[in-house]
């Protein structure tokens, strides 16, 4: 799976730039999220820059992020219209913070 993880002081932000989101991509996800839990990463950015799809599979990765920081911040950012619908539908939206980019989630971080 194309991700990237940069950690910085307060927060992590995890890149993805696979195409697709889903059962055949999640594992290695799934796995950095353990790996950052491990690290007690509680504030996370999730940058879907390059994502064009994500099925349920890429949804339950979000959710362990999101439980990941449940005493943080989960902040999205970059997603297309597609997987903001497919957020909506299952009733995520609420819980979830979600902006267009990464500068301000970035700057949301800061808050």
């Amino acid at each position: 799976m194309a991700f990237k993880t940069e950690r910085y002081k307060n927060y992590a932000i995890m890149t993805i730039s696979e195409e697709r989101l889903d059962s055949h991509t999640t594992p290695q996800l799934n796995s950095e999220l353990v790996i950052l839990s491990g690290h007690h990463v509680e504030n996370l950015i999730i940058d879907f820059d390059g994502c064009d799809y994500c099925d349920a599979a890429g949804l339950s990765c979000i959710m362990i992020a999101h439980r990941l920081c449940k005493n943080g911040k989960l902040i999205i950012c970059n997603v297309t219209p597609s997987i903001e619908r497919m957020l909506s539908i299952q009733r995520f939206d609420p819980e979830l913070s979600i902006v267009s980019d990464r500068q301000e989630a970035i700057s949301r971080m800061s808050e």
